[in-house]
């Protein structure tokens, strides 16, 4: 009797998108089994996505402000680079602010989210879950430090990140679609909730 290691990954003939649910969008594949993990006995999956690496857009973006200042400073105040260290690095970590911003809020958003048929998941990158139950969520309000949404509960917090914003929002709408929905004591500014 001997052991074959079969090669681990999606099979080649699983497609690379996957909807999961009429009127969902489509998932990334199946979910993988440390996400399925969050799903309560019986619950389906309507849709899951999840924000696994830092985007290069906005760094970029920030990156290039700050070429853009520290050469306009170069340019029009030459005498700057003359300070000694122990003065120089405060202008220069406070022009450096927001890049580094936008790298903390690239590296915090990054998360899964799973819509159930009568509830939203997020898993952060630790492996740790929230869950919010639609008719649950009290207030939906932007999340100034990660980017994206942040919906409040009584008991829970469930964040969703930019990149996904919208996915979810078709998702959470197409479980409710032909419910009774009450939009009493829901606090929501934005009209996100489907």
């Amino acid at each position: 009797m001997s052991l074959q290691v079969l090669p681990g990954g999606k099979p080649q003939h699983e497609p690379d998108r996957r909807i999961l649910a009429a009127g969902a969008p489509p998932s990334p594949s199946a979910a993988p089994l440390d996400l399925a993990r969050h799903l309560e006995f019986g619950e389906a999956l309507a849709w899951w996505g999840d924000k696994s690496h830092i985007e290069r857009t906005p760094v970029i973006l920030a990156a290039t402000l700050l070429v853009v200042a520290l050469v306009g400073v170069t340019v029009f105040v030459p005498e700057f680079w003359l300070q000694p260290l122990d003065q120089l690095w405060q202008p220069l970590l406070a022009v450096s602010l927001p890049l580094l911003f936008t790298l903390l809020r690239e590296r915090l958003s990054r998360r899964a989210v799973l819509v159930t048929d009568t509830s939203i998941v997020e898993v952060d990158m630790a492996g740790r879950s929230a869950r919010l139950g639609f008719d649950n969520v009290r207030s939906v309000r932007r999340d100034l430090l990660r980017g994206g949404l942040r919906l409040e509960g009584a008991r829970a917090t469930v964040r969703i990140p930019s990149a996904l914003v919208d996915d979810a929002r078709q998702a959470i709408a197409s479980q409710r679609r032909g419910r009774v929905q009450t939009r009493e004591g829901l606090d929501d500014p934005l009209r996100w909730m489907p």
